[in-house]
């Protein structure tokens, strides 16, 4: 059984990205553990701006503080709900989108697959988009932020790829055994295709959570807004306090108490990310590889 030996320069190269990859993970990590410290922390030390990574006085009065807070508690949940809809609704678009393309032969498939690509280079812009909006009536409504952000040209292009993969033979012998189309589509191909819908729904669900232009633009009403809203409110109160002249030191509390809240807030928002994430981790590297390679 032959063995391979790395080479001097093979181990150089290794220590390289061994250094390189520490120094990345730190460069998150930090702010991160920073963020946490500070919303865990005694009002005092985070006056004096003692806090780095080790939280002192800790507390939870910050957390307690988000949990009663109406308007964080809502705008979580509206983020949820905007997520969980956009995830399934943008799933099952790319997924109508990228069978025909994958496994049918129709006419006009090569018109079909340039009006496919034309978004990733040519948009129609933040205007026509907000007019398009407005004109549907969709204004403060959550559909606005699900049906603009409902279908990326590179999600279907990574599913078709992984769909041109699966064998012919296999449709085939499917519709030979009288399965009509639909059928096809939703219990042969579908199961094979776990791992790149975990992998876009892993993407979609970072989109939306994380979107921030698009609430901003199309939602007005506090009582719709967004987990990222919120936080915009809460750092536009924390400067407001910043800049009052009258209660200079009353107002440097406010913002640090303030500043405490909004990293709490960010905790929190990270949160579902870093539960979802383990459960699709292992679809994730596969789903992208595969859908290249078959590509």
């Amino acid at each position: 059984m032959l063995h391979s030996k790395m080479t001097k320069m093979d181990y150089v190269i290794e220590a390289v990205l061994i250094v390189i990859g520490a120094i990345v993970c730190i460069c998150i990590l930090y702010p991160i553990l920073n963020i946490l410290a500070i919303s865990i922390s005694a009002d005092g030390p985070v006056l004096r701006h003692d806090v780095r990574l080790i939280p002192q006085g800790f507390t939870l009065k910050a957390y307690k503080d988000i949990l009663k807070n109406e308007s964080i508690l809502r705008a979580f949940g509206n983020s949820i709900f905007i997520t969980g809809v956009g995830v399934v609704c943008s799933l099952a678009a790319t997924y109508l989108a990228a069978y025909p393309i994958a496994c049918c032969e129709f006419p006009g498939k090569k018109i079909y697959n340039v009006f496919v690509l034309i978004p990733m280079w040519f948009q129609g812009g933040m205007v026509p988009s907000y007019l398009c909006v407005q004109k549907l009536g969709l204004i403060n409504s959550y559909w606005a932020l699900i049906l603009t952000a409902l279908i990326s040209s590179y999600h279907v292009l990574i599913l078709t790829s992984f769909l041109r993969g699966i064998p012919r033979e296999l449709l085939e012998s499917a519709r030979m055994d009288g399965a009509g189309e639909f059928r096809v589509m939703l219990q042969v191909v579908a199961p094979l295709a776990k791992a790149s819908f975990a992998t876009i729904g892993l993407w979609v669900i970072a989109g939306h959570w994380n979107a921030y232009f698009g609430p901003l633009l199309y939602i007005t009403k506090s009582e719709r807004f967004t987990l990222q809203q919120v936080l915009r409110e809460i750092v536009l109160e924390a400067n407001a306090a910043q800049m009052d002249l009258g209660t200079a030191r009353g107002g440097q509390v406010s913002v640090n108490i303030a500043d405490q809240i909004r990293y709490g807030v960010l905790i929190v928002s990270m949160v579902p990310m870093m539960v979802i994430y383990p459960f699709v981790q292992k679809y994730f590297v596969k789903g992208v590889t595969l859908g290249a390679v078959k590509g």
